[in-house]
C-alpha cells in the first residue's frame, strides 16, 4: 500500500489556525484553514445541534470511530482546548491507545483525520437548508464552524473580512446526483433500499466471457420458514426448505436472490419489513410457515412488495412428505410467475425443478446435511458429511448430495481454514464432485467447488477459471461462485477483477461476515484503504466479536505502516478464536517485523504445539520465519507446504510477505513446481 504520511511526528501535524475558540465563542470560517477568534454569531448550542445532525447522517451511521473522533474534537474546541489537540491525546482519549503510543511509528490518528475530513466535506456539500457547517482543515485537528445559507453560501461576516462564498461545486453535483437517483428509483420501481448498506437494485449476471456485470431485475429475500409444529426436531425443516427454495429461485437470471446466510439473520418471519428491505437491499420478500403432521407437510407462503407492503399472493400447500422437495420447486415457479410483470417486460423465466431424487428418506437426509453444513462449524461440516452419505446410500444417483458432501470436505481440508490435511480431505472432495457432475452437469455449486479444488489443490489455473465462470453462468445469484472467482483473480494478480467479483458476492449475501471481510481484503490488495476501512466498520457493527473483523483491522493497519496498531488488532483476532491458525501466523509475522523477536518465536512454538493435535499448514510457519529473516527455515516450511498441497501456495505470487525473497532461486523453483504464471 502507498498511503503514507510524509510528515515527521507531532510537529508536522500541529494546528495552523489563526486563533482558537473560547467557551461559548465559535469561530466563523473565512479562508480555508483559518478560524476567526471573534465568533460572536454562534453559541455552543448551535454547534452541538449541527454536530448531532452530522453524526446522525447516513454517511456517519456506520462509522462509530469517526463519530467519536468528531465529537471529541468539537467538544475540546468549544471548551477552549482546540489548540492543544495533538495526535497523542487523540489516540489515548478517542482510540483507547495506552501511554506507549508513539505518533512517530503509528499513523492511526492521521489516517482517521483524513477519513473524517473527507466525510465532513461530503456531508457539507449535501447541505441545502443552510445552518452550521463543521469542517476540518488540512494540517490541524481543530475544527472550523461556518454559518451557511441555503445552497451552501457562506453568511457574510458583518464585522470581519470574510465575504460571500459562491455555491460550492460539490453541492451542485450532489443535487444533480440526487435528482438522477430519484429518476432511477421512479423508473426502476424500487423502494426501501437503505443507503447504509450501499446496495443498488442491479444484479450481477454473466456475459459471454463469464464476467459479472449488472442489469436491473427484481431482488428478493426468502425469510426462514417458521416451524409451527410441536416437534422441536422439525425446526431444521423450515431452514432447510428455505435454503432449497432460495437455490431454486437463484437458478437463472430472472431474479437477484439474497443468499440464505444473509436472510436467515432475521429469523423466521422476524423484523420490520422496511428494515429487512434496507439491510438486504431487496424489492420483494417471501415469508411463511411449515407444519409437518404425520406423512403430510403444509407450507404457507406470502410474497410481499416491500415498497407498498402489499401481498402479491398468499398460498397454502398440503403435500405428502414424499413430495417435500418438489414443493419448493413449485413455490419457486409461483414466485417467478408473480414477479414476471417486473422482469423488464419479459415473461417468467422457468426455474429448476426439484432435486435429483424421488426417495423421501434421501430427501430428508439431504435437507439435514444442508442444515448442518450451514452452521459453518467443524462439527457441522462433519455431521453434514454423515447425512449426505446417508442420502447417497439411499439413492446412489443423488447428484446434489454428492455436491453437498464435496463442499463439506473442501471446507475442512484445503479450503476455508484447513482444519484437516488437504491430502486427506481434497481427494475425497474431488471424487464426490466428479460424481456430482457426471450425474448432473447443471449444478452451480458443483462447478464452483470443482473450481476450488482446481485452484487450491490441483493448481489447474485454466480449469479453475472455466469452472467458476460456468458456475456463474448457471446461477448468477450464487454468491459463493463470485467469492471463489475473486480468490482466483487475486491469485492471478488481477486486483480490479478480484474487487469486482468480491463486490458482486457481497451484494448477493450482504450480511455474510466472511464475504464482507473478503471484500475488505480485496480492497486492501487493490490499494483502496478508505473503502476497506469503511467496510470494516460496517462489518464490525454486524458482529464486533467476529475474529475476522479484528484480523481485517490488523491487515488494514499493517498496510498503513501502523505496526503496533496492527499487532493489537491481530492479538484481538487470536483472542476471539475461530480463525484457527491464520491470525496466529499474521500476529507472529507482525511481531517479527516490529522487532519483537521473542514474541514471534513464541507464536512459532504455539503453532508447532497445535500441529501435534490438529492439522496446521506449514505455510503459516513459513510466514513467521520469513518475517524473522530466517530464509532457510522459511523455505523448509514452504517445501513442507508444497508436499501437503497447502491451499495458500496458490497465492504465493501475490503474497507480500515473500517480496524480499522473490529473487531467491529457491522461490523461483517453488513457483515453477506449483505452475504459477511468471
Amino acid at each position: 500500500m502507498h498511503h503514507r504520511y510524509s510528515g515527521k511526528g507531532e510537529d508536522a501535524f500541529t494546528p495552523v489556525a489563526a486563533g482558537q475558540c473560547g467557551r461559548g465563542r465559535v469561530g466563523v470560517g473565512g479562508q480555508a484553514g483559518a478560524v476567526n477568534a471573534r465568533g460572536d454569531d454562534l453559541d455552543d448550542a448551535a454547534v452541538r445541534a449541527a454536530l448531532d445532525a452530522v453524526t446522525d447522517s447516513p454517511g456517519f451511521a456506520r462509522s462509530p470511530r469517526l463519530r467519536r473522533f468528531l465529537r471529541y474534537i468539537v467538544e475540546e474546541t468549544l471548551a477552549g482546548r482546540g489548540g492543544s489537540l495533538k495526535e497523542y491525546t487523540i489516540a489515548v482519549d478517542v482510540f483507547e491507545r495506552d501511554e506507549s503510543y508513539d505518533p512517530q511509528t503509528s499513523s492511526l490518528v492521521r489516517v482517521e483525520a483524513s477519513r473524517l475530513r473527507a466525510k465532513l466535506d461530503k456531508y457539507n456539500a449535501s447541505i441545502e437548508t443552510g445552518g452550521v457547517a463543521i469542517s476540518l482543515p488540512t494540517g490541524t485537528y481543530m475544527p472550523v464552524f461556518t454559518v451557511t445559507e441555503a445552497q451552501g453560501e457562506t453568511v457574510e461576516d458583518k464585522t470581519g473580512p470574510s465575504g460571500p462564498v459562491k455555491p460550492r461545486k460539490g453541492l451542485l453535483i450532489a443535487i444533480a446526483a440526487a435528482v438522477a437517483l430519484v429518476a432511477i428509483v421512479i423508473a426502476g420501481h424500487w423502494g426501501m433500499i437503505a443507503e447504509r448498506v450501499g446496495l443498488g437494485t442491479a444484479a450481477p449476471v454473466s456475459d459471454d466471457a463469464g464476467h459479472a456485470h449488472v442489469r436491473d431485475i427484481p431482488t428478493i429475500a426468502v425469510l426462514p420458514l417458521r416451524n409451527i409444529s410441536d416437534a422441536a426436531e422439525d425446526d431444521f425443516l423450515g431452514d432447510a426448505l428455505t435454503d432449497a427454495l432460495i437455490t431454486s429461485l437463484a437458478r437463472g437470471a430472472s431474479l437477484r436472490v439474497i443468499a440464505y446466510s444473509s436472510s436467515r439473520r432475521f429469523g423466521a418471519g422476524a423484523g420490520a419489513m422496511d428494515r429487512i428491505a434496507g439491510d438486504l437491499g431487496v424489492s420483494h420478500v417471501v415469508e411463511g410457515t411449515v407444519l409437518r403432521e404425520g406423512g403430510v407437510v403444509r407450507i404457507t407462503a406470502k410474497l410481499i412488495d416491500v415498497e407498498t407492503g402489499r401481498y402479491l399472493w398468499a398460498e397454502s400447500y398440503d403435500r405428502p412428505i414424499v413430495e417435500l422437495l418438489s414443493l419448493q420447486a413449485d413455490l419457486a415457479r409461483r414466485i417467478v410467475s408473480s414477479l414476471s410483470a417486473v422482469v423488464s417486460g419479459e415473461g417468467a423465466v422457468p426455474v429448476a425443478g426439484a432435486t435429483d431424487t424421488a426417495d423421501p428418506a434421501a430427501q430428508e437426509a439431504y435437507l439435514m446435511g444442508r442444515y448442518f453444513r450451514n452452521m459453518a462449524t467443524e462439527s457441522g461440516f462433519r455431521k453434514g458429511i454423515a447425512y449426505f452419505k446417508d442420502a447417497i446410500a439411499k439413492d446412489p444417483d443423488f447428484a446434489e448430495a454428492y455436491s453437498g458432501m464435496a463442499a463439506c470436505y473442501c471446507v475442512l481440508g484445503g479450503h476455508g481454514l484447513e482444519l484437516v490435511d488437504p491430502r486427506e480431505g481434497m481427494p475425497l472432495a474431488k471424487q464426490a464432485i466428479d460424481e456430482a457432475l457426471r450425474l448432473n452437469d447443471g449444478l452451480a455449486e458443483a462447478h464452483a467447488f470443482a473450481g476450488i479444488i482446481q485452484l487450491k489443490f490441483d493448481w489447474d489455473w485454466d480449469g479453475a477459471e472455466r469452472s467458476f465462470r460456468r458456475s456463474i453462468e448457471i446461477n448468477p445469484s450464487y454468491a459463493q461462485a463470485h467469492l471463489f472467482y475473486s480468490y482466483f483473480l487475486e491469485a492471478m494478480g488481477d486486483e480490479a477483477g478480484a474487487v469486482r467479483e468480491a463486490e458482486a458476492a457481497r451484494r448477493l449475501d450482504p450480511l455474510s461476515l466472511p464475504l464482507n471481510i473478503n471484500l475488505v481484503w480485496q480492497y486492501l490488495r487493490a490499494d483502496k484503504a478508505e473503502a476497506a476501512l469503511e467496510r470494516l466498520e460496517w462489518t464490525q457493527d454486524l458482529d464486533p466479536d467476529f475474529w475476522g473483523v479484528h484480523w481485517g483491522y490488523g491487515q488494514y493497519y499493517r498496510s498503513m505502516g501502523a505496526s503496533e496498531s496492527a499487532i493489537a488488532a491481530f492479538e484481538r483476532a487470536v483472542d476471539a478464536g475461530g480463525g484457527h491458525a491464520l491470525p496466529m501466523a499474521d500476529l507472529g509475522y507482525a511481531y517479527a517485523k516490529a522487532g519483537r523477536v521473542a514474541d514471534a518465536r513464541r507464536m512459532l512454538r504455539h503453532l508447532n504445539e497445535m500441529a501435534k493435535t490438529s492439522y496446521v499448514s506449514p505455510y503459516n510457519m513459513a510466514v513467521i520465519h520469513i518475517g524473522l529473516g530466517d530464509r532457510d527455515a522459511a523455505f523448509d516450511a514452504l517445501d513442507a507446504a508444497y508436499a501437503a498441497r497447502s491451499r495458500s501456495l496458490a497465492w504465493l505470487n501475490v503474497a507480500h510477505e515473500f517480496d524480499a525473497v522473490r529473487n531467491d532461486p529457491r522461490f523461483r523453483d517453488l513457483t515453477q513446481r506449483i505452475g504459477l504464471p511468471l
